[in-house]
């Protein structure tokens, strides 16, 4: 009887322990759970997911704002982006989490959601995790299909093709199905107080033309200028209050613009994005966690200093403004969209921070360690 008690009570004290493991701050969620994706499919949850696969890496930053102890506790299979387009940052994640974040298999996922089942299924997932921009490629594959016969669930977010909109959404959706509902709602309140100030400081302004210049530098000083439509970047200048010319200018998502096009086009603004992505040649402005603000000054002055961009409108009135290319991607896009409305209209928002503002996301809503010298925006260093 002694050793039956002894070992109810051990059971009890261990039930526990994951508990407060399991769901933190956060009100208990309710399982099974139907919730409706980003692409508006409905989805049963069975239980609460402990061993997810995640399609982008950059949804690390929606996990650290949830699993705060541990945004990869659950992840066992991902598509290690950051460590690619941003080694860094990715060396910041994996100090502050060092057993974790090596275990991970990175499954390098095509850019487009090709997936090999296969090699996903023996990771053993209970849900995956994919961005809603590669739906046609998972249904080209029969995939959800596939995935409802082997009993794993698989649910779409989307921080890019509608970032402000969208990216509250997939952090709200994600702490649901991940019982982390408080620690949602917590941030998207934040997020909704602080875009709302945006949108109310920009109403009746006459908009400024944007262009941006994304990933500028990642292919060298002689390339120019890839951008982005409707969607990612293009988005965020329009929430920020822009017009984005290169909704306009490119077919599809994104496209090329040369320099002649951009200097008959007499942009206000020019946002160059980057990232310090590994790829030979890269000369992009390295942006990111622990980043050297001077020498990114420095990188977007040299890339103002192109062939032929002097006579670009914006650079030769020196409206020429930086942000951390993977923001677009990230839950985190309320900083870009503060950062550019700053730019855009520097009296209506004299008042706005928003490096006090990514410093509170960080400090207060992860558990990234306080104090980083984080820097996601900046403008080009005075022409000498």
């Amino acid at each position: 009887m002694r050793l039956l008690r002894s070992a109810v009570l051990t059971a009890a004290f261990v039930a526990s322990a994951w508990t407060v493991l399991s769901v933190g701050t956060a009100g208990a969620t309710d399982y099974p759970l139907v919730v409706k994706d980003l692409s508006g499919r409905e989805i049963t949850i069975p239980s609460e997911p402990k061993r997810i696969v995640v399609q982008d890496g950059r949804d690390l930053f929606a996990l650290a704002l949830l699993d705060r102890a541990d945004p990869f506790a659950r992840v066992v299979a991902w598509n290690n982006i950051l460590a690619r387009s941003d080694p860094a940052s990715w060396a910041v994640f994996q100090k502050q989490w060092p057993e974790s974040s090596a275990k991970l298999i990175d499954m390098k996922f095509g850019d487009e959601g090709q997936v090999n089942l296969e090699q996903v299924a023996a990771t053993r997932p209970d849900l995956l995790v994919f961005q809603t921009r590669v739906r046609q490629a998972l249904d080209d594959a029969d995939l959800f299909n596939r995935l409802a016969k082997l009993g794993i669930p698989i649910i779409l977010i989307d921080t890019e093709l509608e970032p402000t909109v969208n990216g509250p959404k997939t952090v709200d959706l994600l702490g649901k199905v991940l019982n982390r509902e408080s620690e949602a709602k917590e941030f998207t309140d934040f997020y909704a107080e602080r875009l709302a100030k945006v949108q109310a400081g920009f109403a009746g302004a006459e908009k400024p033309k944007v262009f941006v210049e994304a990933k500028a530098g990642q292919k060298g000083l002689d390339s120019c200028c890839f951008t982005h439509g409707d969607v990612y970047w293009g988005k965020i200048v329009a929430d920020a209050g822009g017009i984005n010319i290169g909704t306009q200018l490119v077919k599809g998502r994104t496209g090329d613009v040369t320099t002649e096009t951009l200097i008959a086009e007499k942009p206000d603004v020019f946002l160059m994005t980057g990232s310090p992505f590994s790829n030979e040649g890269s000369v992009s402005p390295a942006f990111g966690l622990n980043a050297d603000k001077a020498a990114i000054e420095t990188s977007l002055r040299t890339l103002s200093e192109r062939k032929g961009f002097s006579y670009i409108k914006a650079v030769e009135e020196n409206r020429i403004v930086g942000l951390y290319h993977q923001l677009y991607a990230s839950a985190w896009n309320i900083y870009a969209v503060e950062y550019l409305a700053k730019a855009f209209y520097p009296e209506r928002f004299a008042d706005l921070d928003p490096d006090a503002d990514l410093a509170t996301i960080i400090g207060r809503f992860t558990g990234l360690p306080k104090g980083l010298t984080t820097v996601y925006g900046a403008k080009a260093a005075p022409a000498k």
